[in-house]
């Protein structure tokens, strides 16, 4: 005899069975016994709780030939109900929507339906993922599906009802089915390992069921995948190398390593899990979990700079989630995810970030204030220096220096410099006074601001964002960013934060020559990535944000 599946071996064979939908089995059974039954039936909800078990159920109660008048089990002793237990039930027709999805299977439908039942009362039609037929499709099935024979209940199935048109909704009695509680799961593979003799720790079980997301059939499936594998007790440490699930201990010490800006570490213990088997989307949700639990508990504390480290890290890690399923190299995201998350936490990339402010600084416009400020000639002596390393035409240059020459015209430049619209503060002072407000922020916040080239008109500090996350993150955390920019520049100082435009980081400091973008290897989490990898850029691909 060839060995059947657990999961095909103990599905429901009654609604007392069903577990976890006490809902809709109330619900369906009473309709049962009182006889009223609508002609469509719409069983949503996520893949393996029940919603085909429920179908047959129910097309198993309605044929049965023995059931009594008024009740609603089936008695699974009638040739009805042993040819649906079987799979061979004439009057029970499942259509796979997935390969029967096209208007001709719809039409073939629609001959047949006006068949009369075989042997039972009723044929019931069971369409299992209803949400893959085509558009033509379910216009060519509505007339059917509103106005049935008497003799026909369809029961359509999916795991996505809002990709259900609504005038098939409209048509139809809708049941949700919900995830399955994890100690309901739980407890039914311990009723299923004692049948069949298989020895596994409760611990092992509890992992089975978290790891199954809610869902019975997969939960039953990985009792049936770990059966075989030992004759011994199946423990918890098995069970997880199995299932290819991280220890939690280690994914631990790989979130600390990361929100503590240890990047080494945190690639060394993430190399150490890939290379023990672990794989790595389970891993991303273990360090989502973690990383929720975390900020749960910092709710009501007073570390805002830990829930705004969190709330950060919880962001890229839920895009993180969604992309490892999909992307070519998942080993590859979830390093350089990890690496940007510990770097903007670390105090390193701050300090790194402090040439690329220096840089932009040094342009005509704010030496020539610079000098005019001056009381004495002896500053003009270095701000004559920046003029011309600044590669500026030689004209506007000499007029930077003509002034300086005799101190006594000193009003006269210092009337010019508003028309000229020059920063009121000199270049310097501007660039100190933003290493102090980036040298306050809290680490994560730190990390977007410290890309941005500062812009100061005497009334608006202007940052210019070269990358369109950094950009994108610094207006999410615009709040943290205003009183320090108050504090150092004035409180009448208005913010604005930018995002560069074409291949230059915009109009202010940086623009033009002196202002080119940075190459790849410049930016610091390449260059740390770089580091820390021992690698090099091999070839680099311009993206659309």
């Amino acid at each position: 005899m060839t060995y059947q599946t657990l999961y095909r071996k103990y599905r429901s064979q009654t609604f007392a069975d069903l577990v976890g939908q006490e809902a809709v089995t109330r619900a369906l059974q009473a309709a049962i016994a009182s006889g009223r039954v609508a002609h469509a039936y719409l069983f949503s909800g996520s893949r393996g709780t029940g919603k085909t078990s429920s179908a047959r159920l129910l097309a198993k109660a309605l044929n049965c030939s023995q059931r009594a008048a008024g009740a609603s089990e089936p008695c699974n002793a009638c040739d009805s109900c042993l040819a649906v237990a079987a799979g061979n039930a004439l009057d029970v027709i499942e259509i796979d929507a997935a390969s029967n999805r096209g208007i001709d299977d719809i039409r073939d439908l629609r001959e047949k339906v006006r068949l009369a039942p075989s042997l039972g009362r009723y044929k019931v039609y069971i369409i299992d993922e209803a949400h893959m037929l085509s558009g033509d499709a379910f216009n060519a099935f509505l007339k059917t599906l509103e106005e049935p024979p008497p003799h026909v209940v369809f029961v359509l199935c999916t795991t996505e009802a809002q990709k259900v048109p609504l005038t098939v909704l409209g048509r139809c009695q809708q049941f949700p089915f919900r995830r399955l509680a994890e100690d309901v799961v739980a407890a039914r593979l311990a009723v299923i390992a004692g049948a069949e003799s298989i020895g596994i720790d409760p611990e092992a079980l509890a992992l089975l069921a978290r790891t199954s997301e809610g869902s019975m059939r997969d939960a039953i499936g990985y009792l049936d995948q770990l059966a075989p594998l030992t004759t011994g007790r199946i423990d918890l440490a098995e069970a997880r190398s199995l299932l290819g699930i991280a220890d939690p201990l280690a994914v631990a010490s790989l979130f600390d390593a990361v929100l503590e800006g240890r990047a080494h570490d945190a690639l060394h213990v993430l190399n150490g899990l890939y290379e023990g088997g672990a794989d790595l989307r389970p891993l991303v949700r273990a360090l989502l979990e973690r990383c929720r639990d975390l900020l749960v508990r910092a709710i009501d504390g007073h570390d805002a700079g830990g829930r705004v480290r969190l709330s950060a890290a919880l962001d890229a890690l839920l895009h993180l989630d969604g992309e490892v399923r999909r992307h070519a190299e998942p080993r590859f995201l979830v390093e350089a995810t990890l690496v940007r998350l510990a770097l903007g936490a670390g105090e390193a990339p701050a300090r790194v970030a402090v040439a690329p402010l220096a840089a932009p600084a040094v342009p005509a416009p704010p030496v020539a204030s610079a000098a005019a400020v001056a009381p004495a000639p002896e500053p003009v002596a270095p701000a004559a220096e920046p003029v011309a390393a600044a590669a500026e035409p030689a004209a506007p240059a000499a007029a930077a220096v003509a002034p300086a020459a005799d101190p006594e015209p000193v009003p006269v430049p210092v009337e010019e410099a508003p028309a000229a619209a020059g920063p009121i503060e000199p270049a310097a002072d501007l660039v100190e006074a933003w290493k102090r407000v980036l040298a306050e922020l809290r680490p994560v916040v730190r990390g977007y601001f410290r890309e941005a080239r500062p812009e100061y008109d005497g009334s608006t500090l202007v940052l210019w964002f070269p990358y369109a996350f950094h950009h994108k993150s610094a207006l999410d955390n615009r709040s943290a960013v205003e009183p320090l920019v108050a504090a150092h520049l004035g409180p009448s100082v208005k913010l604005d934060l930018r995002l560069a435009e074409g291949p230059g980081p915009g109009p202010g400091p940086g623009g033009g020559p002196a202002g080119r973008p940075p190459s790849p290897e410049e930016h610091p989490l390449v260059k740390e990535a770089l580091r820390t990898l021992d690698g090099r850029v091999v070839q680099v691909t311009e993206r659309n944000e």
